[in-house]
């Protein structure tokens, strides 16, 4: 087991080597986007949700952890491509849930609004039959 310290030293390293990655894409060099995966932007295509954000010059594999089960994932550029520019998601959102926890998330909430819209339809109709006694 590592000291925080050691452990310290190696995050601050990683980064580092990140920002030398991200300093090499930063040139807008295609060999060097290629050379790490990245896939090209199309600034015109994203939606501008916000002046403050800037726009990106390369989409890059992104790993995150799944919200809900935990596991390890990679949000492709691919993805972030599709997601930003086609889909028109706002600039500054990231991929929080694996494939399969979105489909169970994205079911919750639509039985959380059927339900929610049920009560609201028997409110309604309670509220139109006191008004007609």
């Amino acid at each position: 087991m590592k000291s925080g310290k050691q452990r310290k030293e190696e995050i601050k390293v990683k980064r580092l080597e990140r920002l030398a990655r991200y300093a090499e894409v930063g040139k807008h060099s295609p060999l060097a986007a290629a050379r790490l995966g990245a896939v090209a932007s199309d600034a015109s295509q994203i939606a501008p949700n916000s002046s403050y954000v800037v726009w990106p010059a390369f989409y890059m594999d992104h790993p995150f952890v799944c919200r809900d089960c935990g596991s390890h994932e990679m949000w492709t550029a691919k993805q972030q491509k599709w997601w930003y520019e086609i889909a028109k998601g706002p600039v500054d959102s990231r991929a929080v849930r694996c494939a399969p926890c979105r489909v169970v998330e994205r079911s919750r909430a639509d039985e959380a609004r059927r339900i929610s819209r049920e009560g609201l339809e028997r409110k309604m109709a309670a509220r139109q039959l006191k008004e007609e006694q």
